[in-house]
């Protein structure tokens, strides 16, 4: 026995064994599904995994048996601990790396009442050789790794075979450790994914003598045992334990209890220095019987089965588990489904929505965002005034959209275009990076089409040609590191925070001010339907987190009397050669026998056949349902699509694998412990009961994963990286998706399949739960798929049209959604011009103006986006003939506006002249449909905290804002093609897309035509702050969320509905300019289905200025009224001829003497602001002089209230026209 270090940490790791002998493996007509990966595929790029129910071992067949007996026997499987399954990275921004995992692992046979059957067994795992190897595998790869005989690394991609196993027995020989004598063994190089298979250490089928061992039950005449009760010990170990991850955690720095904790371990008390690990696992009471029987497991049984498992189906786990539920509730009589939704709601952690404002739509809304993937949308910069004092609400300078500046504003707005055309080189570049890694895997293929091919692949990959795409993507890649140099960066939050300083060190921010780099709103990808199975008996129950913990032991905790290095235990003594096996193998060989025979074997698992679900495989039937453009299929009803119109096309076939996860009771579980751990007494016992249950519960998930990847023609199959360095590096991360450009012809092009858009049915013809072993439970065979009736999720249901008329229950809708990730841009634009965006052009602003509705003279009152006033438009009685009835539609300005005349805004105020023009050209009643639209409006939305509600009540509405917008598509990189044969040369589509559809819709990219509807407004959900809009530049037509109550012949208000949504096409390209009114406390909402619904707020920086500098006006007239003198105050006496410019507020100095004249009059009790009085005072045109102008000047008089009291010395009552105005009154 080798010597041995004395103080080894001992982990414990779990054992399973699988007994299989006829019986099992003839389970059902098939009871294994089992293949293993073929690496000489990656020669052509392709994967090495064979595709569901494609390539399987045969164990059993009807007709014979003789070849498939030497299937028999117990698989034992050790599962590798959890620390040692995750990759991360050991440097800031390097890549991820796995640990390494032992290499060496002794596995002995005890078997009861029979000592002189003891065997054991040392496997070898990382052993290299292409004949005496086990399990497929690849040579491990990197540059330069020397010569073959000194390492078992390899320069390029060699298959070989993986891990042997040495008996140790009697028949057998002493265990000598091949890395001290070997060179080429000396360096580790496994770990938990092998030759890079996520599912390597979980799938037997891909470690054998490598993770697990094959015990033919034999004897040592090599006869067949044919019954017993068989006990397991594994005991695993590092060939050199200087290369295992705790040690080099702790030669890195970490203390052993940092390293134990990054490994989820618990080790002994600090001060305790481990020199090594070892492994150590145990199962006892295997009952083998070779001539027949099945074992007691968790396995269920299929026979009827449909009927056993069920299945539903849902856009989400968390919809699937609730419709599964709520359906297996409703067919016991407990439950309705009306708490489908409640339990839908708990899984996604949104019970407390429920009881907000707007709580079933916000919850609708969040649910219905749940079921896309999001992926980054690139970022945008802000200026943030820390100190809350930089630009007080109130001056002018406040109204920037950065809030501190024009020289600030100015440097965000050039950093935030750099940003931008950043962003966007980014996007474009993995377009051409993932096109070129395409056609370098379609060189490397065994067969090309040849004609009519129009050149070779290869050009394209040589960088001596200048046009080859190889030549771009190298220019791409520069350019993109170009534009990077010029904003703010970093991998991390410390990098990004230096980056800042230094990108700021030679600019000036206004104290105070910090800059900050914001995510913008992600791209969205529609994720595949999930399918959750009940009753699939998973053995992943769920587990609290503590329990994930690993109780590890040192050398002095291992019981019985065998110390590390003594003689192994009866009756393994005689039986095995210990050779070099680490000394403690001994002493746990004299536990595991002290525990064999101990009456309360507190440490040794009791076996049981194992069912551990780890795969599903599918096969379904699609049936694309085009969007078609001239009569569509797809009808849009403003929340979802159903499919209404046409017929669908040939049913395609479409397949996949994944892992299962029992992720729905976690969820569940995870949620009630969330809401029990706020209450108190029995609710809190209740809750804490309903997790306890749903912990139990049977359930597996995973959704339908490729099925919209198979639709736009990619696989995402784990790909491996370019072998030659050139083109990985050019291709760098891009390599998640192989294409599948469809079957390869001389002579023609056959089509790719490529959907366009994913829209449809589907139906499951095969569906089979695979468990660690390769043990299969069919729940779907193709002889059942008819008959099959799974539950469907409110999202998924089909709606009259089916495909399948025949057999209608099996279908599962899928709803139009994009093939590639997207985004609903809802962005602000300056009201001077439709092309500059608030956030990338300084001195900016969305706001066209302000609107106050005023109800006591059904008036409306308007503002600039600085608060200044402008007019009101307004009834009045008409003065000429020229106009029918007796009232019109007039302009007047407010007080100390510049804006005499409507005209005067044609210029500063583009589009509020175009809104005010068009309601004084269309006369009273139009006007009055509007005020009509709009009160109603307000009476439907509420903020939470509107402006002026509690001030004003009945006599004035909220400020609105008139706000110009760009609404668009936009597509995460160029728009995806086709990539079948004919259009795989065609990499320059991805960069002159934009030119190729203004000629015309490129075929390979026909999803380009399809417009897709937009709602605007929600006039059922409180928080959303739309009244309505106009479309472009027409102000004729205001598209409402309420419709008026009063005549409108000119039809000027309308409804928001199906005939005026805005359609747009998903390209990037296509947008339409909205000029929204909108409550400026509140969000727009934008409703696409094929995208999540999209918010528009308008910031405050732009409102809190103009609600700080606004002063609402009431006319009054006429009004007879008194003056006093009254104490002067500066905010109240205003000079004559002095006021607010348009463009901002300056108060004028205070009066030279100590009292003025103040106006005795009633005025509204408000709790905040001051009001004054404003009247237009005519100038005495004989003697104009500076105090004394020739043009009208409004003058502003403080107001005091009027009372009982006679006054002798009070002037004769005046009789007045003029304002009544408020200062303050909309507090921030």
């Amino acid at each position: 026995m080798a010597d041995d270090d004395t103080n080894p940490l001992i982990v414990p790791v779990r054992v399973d064994a699988l007994v299989v002998n006829r019986d099992v493996r003839k389970r059902d007509g098939q009871g294994f599904r089992r293949w293993a990966p073929h690496f000489q595929r990656l020669a052509h790029h392709l994967s090495p995994e064979p595709g569901p129910f494609q390539s399987e071992i045969p164990w059993s067949d009807p007709t014979t048996e003789e070849p498939y007996l030497k299937y028999d026997g117990v698989y034992v499987r050790w599962e590798v601990p959890a620390g040692l399954r995750h990759a991360a990275p050991r440097t800031p921004g390097g890549n991820s790396v796995f640990p390494l995992v032992p290499n060496r692992w002794l596995v002995v046979r005890h078997v009861e009442n029979n000592p002189g059957l003891a065997a054991g067994w040392v496997v070898e795992s990382d052993y290299l050789d292409d004949r005496d190897g086990t399990s497929a595998t690849i040579h491990p790869v990197r540059p330069n790794p020397g010569k073959t005989e000194d390492t078992p690394y390899r320069s390029t991609v060699t298959p070989t075979m993986m891990g042997r196993r040495q008996d140790i027995g009697p028949r057998g020989t002493p265990w000598n450790e091949p890395a001290r004598r070997e060179l080429k063994r000396k360096e580790m190089f496994l770990s938990s994914v092998g030759p890079g298979l996520m599912t390597f250490h979980a799938f037997q089928p891909y470690h054998q003598n490598v993770f697990s061992l094959h015990d033919e039950l034999k004897d040592d005449s090599l006869k067949d045992i044919d019954r017993a009760t068989v006990n397991y010990q594994v005991v695993g170990w590092h060939s050199d334990p200087g290369q295992e991850e705790l040690l080099r955690r702790i030669k890195t720095g970490e203390s052993p209890q940092q390293a134990l904790a990054a490994l989820e371990w618990t080790g002994p008390p600090a001060g305790w220095q481990p020199t090594s690990t070892v492994y150590c696992g145990r199962t006892a009471g295997v009952a083998w019987n070779r001539p027949g029987g099945i074992p007691a497991s968790d396995r269920p049984d299929p026979n009827p089965g449909l009927h056993k498992v069920k299945i539903a189906f849902g856009s989400g786990a968390d919809e699937a588990t609730a419709a599964l539920l709520t359906a297996s509730a409703t067919t016991s009589g407990e439950s309705g489904a009306e708490d489908g939704m409640l339990l839908h709601a708990l899984g996604r952690g949104l019970v407390d929505t429920l009881d907000e404002q707007d709580g079933d739509i916000l919850t609708a809304q969040a649910m219905h965002r749940g079921w896309f993937e999001q992926h980054p949308g690139g970022y945008v910069w802000r200026i943030v005034d820390t100190s809350e004092e930089v630009n007080p609400p109130g001056t002018p300078e406040s109204v920037t959209w950065s809030g501190a500046g024009p020289d600030a504003e100015a440097l965000l707005a050039q950093l935030n275009r750099d940003q931008d055309a950043h962003d966007t080189a980014t996007r474009e570049l993995a377009a051409l990076q993932s096109r070129l890694y395409a056609l370098w895997w379609m060189n490397g293929l065994a067969f090309l089409p040849k004609k009519p091919f129009p050149k070779n692949l290869s050009d394209e990959l040589d960088t001596s040609k200048p046009a080859s795409l190889v030549v771009e993507v190298a220019r791409r890649q520069s350019a993109v590191t170009t534009l990077l140099d010029k904003i703010p960066h970093g991998r991390d939050a410390t990098e990004l925070a230096d980056s800042v300083r230094r990108y700021l060190s030679a600019k000036k921010l206004p104290d105070g001010c910090e800059l900050r780099r914001e995510a913008l709103p992600p791209f969205f990808e529609a994720m595949d339907p999930t399918v959750v199975l009940g009753g699939a008996t998973s053995h992943q129950r769920y587990r609290d987190l503590d329990d994930s913990v690993l109780v590890c032991r040192q050398p002095r905790d291992i019981k019985g009397t065998v110390k590390p290095g003594d003689t192994f235990p009866e009756p393994f003594r005689n039986r095995l050669k210990p050779g070099e096996l680490p000394g403690i193998v001994a002493a746990l060989l004299g536990e595991f026998v002290y525990l064999l025979a101990s009456p309360t074997p507190e440490l040794l698992p009791v076996w049981r056949q194992p069912w551990k679900p780890l795969l599903y495989q599918w096969t379904v039937q699609h049936w694309p349902v085009p969007f078609n453009t001239t009569s569509p299929s797809w009808e849009f009803d403003g929340a979802t699509y159903q499919w209404k119109n046409g017929d669908a096309a040939p049913p395609l076939e479409k397949y996949g694998r994944r892992f299962l996860v029992p992720l729905p009771q976690y969820t569940m579980s995870s949620q009630l412990d969330r809401y029990a751990a706020d209450l108190t007494g029995e609710g809190a016992d209740s809750f804490a009961t309903a997790c306890a249950e749903v912990k139990e519960l049977d359930l597996l998930s995973q959704s339908t994963d490729g099925l919209t990847d198979a639709l736009a023609c990619r696989d995402a199959a784990p790909n491996v990286r370019p072998s030659d360095p050139w083109i990985a590096n050019l291709v760098g991360e891009e390599f998640r998706y192989l294409p599948n450009p469809g079957p390869v012809k001389q002579g023609t092009y056959d089509a790719s399949g490529f959907t366009q858009i994913r829209a449809g049915q589907i139906a499951l013809t095969r569906l089979s739960v695979i468990d660690e072993f390769g043990q299969t439970l069919d729940v779907v065979l193709s002889g059942d798929a008819q008959k099959l009736k799974p539950i469907v999720a409110d999202s998924v249901r089909p709606g009259i049209k089916r495909a399948d008329m025949d057999y209608p229950d099996r279908l599962v809708q899928l709803p139009p959604r994009l093939l590639q990730p997207s985004r609903l841009r809802f962005d602000f634009v300056s009201e001077h011009n439709d092309n500059e965006r608030v956030d990338l052009n300084s001195g900016t602003t969305p706001v066209c103006g302000w609107i106050v509705p005023n109800y006591v003279d059904r008036a409306l009152l308007c503002y600039a986006p600085t608060g200044a006033p402008l007019g009101e438009i307004r009834l009045a009685q008409k003065t000429s003939d020229t106009t029918t009835g007796s009232t019109v539609v007039q302009w007047a300005p407010l007080p100390d506006s510049n804006a005499h005349r409507l005209e005067d805004l044609r210029d500063s105020r583009p589009h509020l002249y175009r809104f005010a023009a068009h309601l004084l050209a269309a006369g009273p009643a139009t006007f009055l449909a509007l005020l009509s639209s709009t009160d109603k409006a307000l009476a439907c939305i509420n903020p939470g905290n509107p402006y002026g509600d509690e001030v004003l009540g009945t006599l004035l509405g909220r400020p609105l804002a008139l706000v110009r917008t760009r609404l668009g598509f936009e597509l995460d990189g160029p728009p995806l093609a086709d990539p079948g044969w004919k259009y795989a040369l065609d990499w320059k589509a991805l960069t002159e897309w934009r030119e190729r559809i203004k000629k015309g819709i490129p075929p390979e990219m026909g999803h380009l035509a399809y417009p897709w509807p937009v709602r605007l407004g929600n006039p059922g959900q409180q928080g959303d702050g739309l009244l309505g809009y106009f479309s472009e530049t027409a102000y004729e037509r205001l598209y409402a969320v309420v419709t008026s109550t009063v005549p409108d012949p000119e039809s000027y208000v309308e409804a928001i509905g199906s005939g005026n949504w805005p359609r747009l096409k998903a390209d990037s390209t296509q947008t339409t300019h909205l000029t929204l009114l909108i409550d400026p406390q509140a969000a727009v909402h934008a409703t696409t289905d094929v995208l999540p619904v999209t918010e528009l707020r308008l910031p405050s920086r732009f409102t809190r200025t103009a609600m700080a500098a606004m002063r609402v006006a009431l006319r009054l007239s006429p009004v007879l009224t008194t003056t006093r003198r009254v104490p002067a105050a500066t905010r109240d006496t205003v000079a004559p001829g002095a006021g607010a410019a348009e463009t901002g507020t300056a108060w004028p100095a205070p009066a030279q003497t100590p009292f003025t004249e103040a106006v005795a009059l009633p005025h509204p009790a408000t709790p905040q602001g001051t009001w004054d009085w404003s009247e237009l005072v005519l100038p005495d045109p004989a003697t104009p002089t500076e105090d004394n102008p020739s043009t009208p000047q409004w003058a502003h008089h403080p107001i005091v209230p009027t009372d009982q009291s006679a006054r002798l010395d009070a002037d004769n009552p005046t009789i007045r026209t003029g304002y009544l105005r408020l200062t303050d009154g909309f507090g921030t």
